[in-house]
């Protein structure tokens, strides 16, 4: 786990660009020159701790340089296939990937069961290749004009050899809309992030980048199997991916909610060790409604681990610049304030660990699951009849405390006058077109990239269409990028098995009454864990990982609404100052809850002070 850079122009002066992001990488930092290129490399050491195992790596014969992010779970099984032809010098994956590039070029991707992002470097030839894992797991940023092309792992590195860097506006709307900004763009109209499974060639000003992996290619493909044949396949693949992840050199655990996800992860954690397992549970200080610790604790006994209950009421005040900085462009999701609360508490324990994130896109655990579910069987009724009801469902309040239960009920009634790609929207959404336009008093660029997603998949399914743009835009954007960067934050490493391409592509292709079957969700899987884990573990409602916002904005956030949000600040951004007073009144009143769409204007606002000032 690391940070990548590399650039082909002349280096500045100082080597900030290898130090603004150092803390993905505290064990080692080297920046070496080949070529045309400038190749820099952030080390945290996980897999072969020895130094010969750092990078830049260069190959025996001199003729390729690697840097690499992330994990190759399977290398020592490709390293076997590679051993006659290669003299090997580390025991590290970095070596295998070089090896196996070089031998296959771009149909190495195919060999690689992991997350990742790297590059190599033709020096005879002067040619780039760079990949990005399946899922996008770790991320790439890149700058490219006619002659000069850089990339890294974070868009500060991009920052600091680039000057002079624009806004994309486009992209602000798109945070509103989503709370993130959407790939390929970027906060900057000259920084792109290269997309999940996507590989490129780069030489002498040309850069080609081509998909090399799509979900969509699995729908259907087992959609007759029957329940034996998929409980026995979806065992053997969850094994494999928790197995291979159990791979490191440092010290490793397991984050434990008490909810099915992580329950999944630990039986198999302990089914493939001999030890007991390290756990982790994050709790809230006064915050009871939001705890899990008893249902983790409860899981903790059951398999014996050794386990760390962390307790925090986190410094929001303190926390919210650190947040900004380390995503580098506007991010609105709270929850991640928790997650880099939790490595960084974590680390004192381990360097890595395994968590659940990705279990609800594949397994069916979102409450939109059901909601499709739902709209399968009434889509009869006329678009009119739901379009008469809004006025009434607007009419009553909504709890603002921080849950989001009621907003999301009126949400979905008010969708279903729509076609189903802008339903969908409208569940995964936050400031509607309409609001955003009000904000900034003049019409806004819109590119409907979300709409384009869910129109692109080849399903008449609702349930298989909603599932699969959650896992190429609200997956990759939002929970992989804030677990990447809250936990690099704190040179900590965070594997995911539940998004083992080869889970997806299982799960893919049978039917979506697995996911959601007799009104269970999460169907398959707890099918799975009956009688392997407590019963009440299996049955307990959904909670996730969610901060006390309610609790926030009251609290630590009031002083940031009052600055933050003030005429003066919100003027100066050229917003609405009326639009933005009129949904603090909206929240205060509790006629709505709007704890989410004001947090996204503090990030914000501290994001326009740390970058533009």
């Amino acid at each position: 786990m690391c940070g990548i850079i590399g650039f082909n122009f002349k280096a500045p002066e100082s080597s900030a660009y290898l130090n603004v992001a150092d803390y993905r990488g505290p064990d080692n930092s080297t920046s070496l020159s080949f070529g045309g290129f400038t190749f820099a490399h952030n080390r945290l050491s996980v897999i072969d701790l020895n130094e010969g195992a750092n990078q830049p790596f260069v190959s025996t014969c001199s003729n390729f340089v690697i840097v690499f992010n992330g994990e190759v779970y399977n290398y020592k099984e490709i390293r076997k296939k590679l051993e006659s032809k290669y003299a090997f010098r580390t025991n590290s994956d970095t070596e295998v990937i070089l090896y196996n590039y070089i031998e296959k070029k771009e149909k190495c991707l195919e060999d690689f069961i992991g997350m990742f992002a790297f590059t190599v470097y033709d020096i005879k030839n002067d040619t780039l290749f760079g990949a990005r894992d399946r899922l996008g797991i770790k991320p790439f940023v890149y700058y490219q004009n006619e002659k000069q092309f850089a990339f890294a792992s974070e868009i500060k590195v991009i920052k600091e050899l680039v000057k002079g860097l624009s806004v994309n506006h486009e992209a602000v709307n798109q945070y509103l809309r989503y709370l993130y900004v959407p790939s390929p763009n970027s906060i900057y109209k000259e920084v792109k992030k290269l997309e999940p499974a996507h590989y490129f060639y780069y030489k002498q000003g040309n850069l080609k980048i081509t998909k090399y992996w799509d979900s969509i290619d699995s729908i259907g493909l087992n959609r007759d199997h029957k329940d034996g044949g998929i409980l026995e396949k979806l065992d053997h693949l969850l094994n494999d991916a928790i197995r291979l992840r159990m791979i490191a050199d440092v010290e490793l655990g397991s984050f434990l909610s008490g909810g099915i996800d992580s329950s999944t992860i630990l039986y198999y954690m302990a089914k493939n060790s001999n030890k007991p397992i390290n756990t982790f549970t994050l709790g809230f200080a006064g915050a009871d409604k939001y705890d899990e610790t008893s249902d983790a604790k409860r899981m903790a006994a059951h398999f014996n681990t050794n386990h760390h209950e962390i307790i925090i009421h986190p410094n929001v005040t303190d926390l919210l610049p650190k947040m900004v900085h380390h995503f580098d462009e506007p991010f609105g999701n709270p929850t991640s304030i928790l997650i880099h609360e939790l490595t960084k508490e974590t680390k004192k324990y381990a360097t890595v660990a395994l968590a659940g994130d990705g279990g609800d896109e594949i397994f069916g655990g979102y409450p939109r699951y059901e909601a499709a579910l739902l709209y399968n069987k009434i889509k009869f009724v006329p678009r009119l009849f739901w379009k008469a009801l809004n006025p009434f469902f607007k009419l009553i309040s909504e709890d603002t405390s921080g849950n989001h239960k009621l907003r999301r009920v009126k949400t979905f009634v008010n969708s279903l006058s729509k076609p189903e790609d802008e339903m969908y929207e409208d569940w995964v959404a936050y400031f509607s077109i309409k609001e955003i336009n009000a904000l900034f008093k003049v019409q806004q660029n819109f590119n409907r990239v979300v709409l384009d997603v869910f129109n692109a998949i080849p399903s008449q399914d609702l349930i298989i269409k909603t599932s699969i743009t959650d896992l190429k835009t609200f997956l990759v954007n939002n929970l992989l990028n804030y677990g990447d960067a809250m936990s690099m934050a704190n040179s900590f490493e965070v594997r995911l098995p539940l998004i083992d391409h080869r889970i997806i592509e299982f799960m893919t292709s049978i039917s979506s009454d697995y996911r959601i079957k007799n009104g269970q969700t999460k169907y398959l899987m707890k099918k799975l864990l009956k009688g392997k884990v407590p019963d009440e573990i299996i049955n307990k409602p959904k909670l996730g990982l969610n901060p006390p916002m309610g609790m926030w904005l009251k609290n630590d956030l009031n002083g940031f609404i009052s600055t933050y949000l003030s005429k003066e600040s919100v003027e100066k951004r050229g917003m609405n100052y009326q639009f933005v007073s009129q949904l603090l009144k909206e929240h205060n009143s509790g006629k709505k809850d709007r704890s989410l769409y004001l947090w996204s204007l503090i990030v914000l606002e501290e994001w326009h002070r740390q970058n533009l000032n």
